[in-house]
């Protein structure tokens, strides 16, 4: 009988959490010691380097190279921890009873750590079809990581036939995310004293009317479309930031805020966007009347399309008995699966941990959470070398 004990993948995970890899620094020592790992079992790997000087993808390939596989894959930068109060060193694997504690060890290591330490059970099967493992990066910022490892695999000979996203879900399968959207509002105004209001466009006040805007927004969308599938079943729009001004008797020259948008399957922030564009368009005659200079710009952060269900029920099927959940899942936080089902990729989401600890301070994985990660993962070896189907 094969040994799933999570104790080899505590190690990895001890080592990969060791690896600052918050996405303002760069992933690459951790990319080329992941490479190092899958290449000694005889993997073929691609290390893909970014525009951003030390950043990088990897996809790995285990099995043969001219049919289509199954992706397993995972991001490789975790969320700061600047201004959190852990209780222990956040780079530090420190284990707790059965809770393993780091940044990153629910989002996503642990799993990640689980992939590297099958690799091995999936090299020694004779598959039928090929095992993938790609790590990306940026997922936690702007997603550009998995936009350009999907621009790669969209043009290759032979692409992925699904793919599984080891995202924190308690090994519960998931079939739909939220998309995921940020953008940039900087609103210019002109600055005057404010006993002379009158002669000046306060720019925070502008930004204020638009967050207003934003608000009643909401409560429309919160009548139209629904999903109930979702804990909050409607599509949200939400400001999460704002900042301006520079003293209570001058009139604001700038002021910015980010905006972020989180749309159901089938809709697009963009069109949500439009609407915002439209009422800041309603703003600037009165604003540019006082002073030419005054404008609105929203820029792009990020736009991260949701995942849709009815593009990867089928996979959804053949994944969940081997995990031992048989209801589907589905998430409002944003995944990158919809940009793989963007390039004909049905993805699915599923990995060890919780999201509700994810981003937090003394984040943790479960050591039985690892447990059920690498008992599906050598479930999953088996039936890929009798030869698992992947596509309805």
């Amino acid at each position: 009988m094969t040994d799933t004990r999570p104790d080899a993948p505590i190690a990895t995970l001890e080592r990969l959490v060791a690896f600052d890899t918050v996405s303002a620094n760069s992933n690459a020592a951790l990319i080329d010691w992941a490479a190092e790992r899958l290449e000694a079992v005889g993997a073929k790997v691609m290390v893909q380097h970014a525009p951003e000087p030390g950043k990088a993808n990897l996809f790995a390939t285990i099995g043969p190279e001219d049919v289509p596989g199954l992706m397993l894959s995972g991001h490789s930068d975790v969320v700061p921890v600047a201004g959190q109060a852990w209780s222990t060193d956040p780079f530090v694997l420190t284990r707790k009873g059965d809770n393993l504690y780091a940044r990153g060890s629910a989002d996503m290591k642990g799993f990640i750590a689980c992939v590297l330490d099958a690799a091995p059970r999936f090299a020694a099967a004779k598959l039928k079809v090929p095992l993938h493992v790609a790590l990306s990066y940026n997922e936690e910022t702007n997603m550009h990581g998995m936009r350009q490892l999907a621009g790669h695999l969209a043009g290759a000979p032979v692409k992925p036939a699904a793919c599984l996203i080891g995202e924190p879900t308690s090994m519960q399968v998931v079939v739909a995310n939220k998309g995921a959207a940020g953008f940039r509002v900087k609103v210019r105004g002109h600055s005057v004293h404010s006993s002379l209001r009158d002669s000046g466009v306060s720019a925070v006040e502008v930004a204020a009317e638009i967050v207003h805007f934003v608000n009643g927004l909401q409560q429309e969308l919160r009548a139209a479309a629904r999903h109930d599938g979702f804990e909050f079943p409607h599509t949200s729009v939400h400001v999460g930031r704002i900042q301006g001004g520079t003293a209570h008797n001058i009139t604001a020259k700038d002021c910015e805020f980010l905006l972020e948008i989180r749309a159901l399957p089938g809709q697009r922030a963009s069109d949500i966007l439009a609407r915002i564009r439209a009422h800041c368009d309603t703003l600037l005659p009165g604003m540019r009347a006082i002073a030419p200079e005054c404008d609105i710009a929203i820029e792009e952060i990020f736009d991260t399309p949701a995942l849709d269900e009815r593009g990867n029920t089928y996979l959804a099927k053949a994944i969940m008995p081997l995990c031992g959940h048989f209801v589907p899942g589905r998430v409002s936080f944003g995944t990158e699966a919809g940009i793989l089902q963007d390039i004909g990729v049905p993805t699915v989401v599923c990995g060890p941990g919780s999201i509700s600890v994810a981003h937090q301070p003394d984040e943790f994985v479960e050591v039985e959470q690892l447990e059920q990660c690498m008992k599906f993962l050598f479930v999953l070896a088996e039936r890929m070398e009798q030869g698992i189907s992947l596509q309805g």
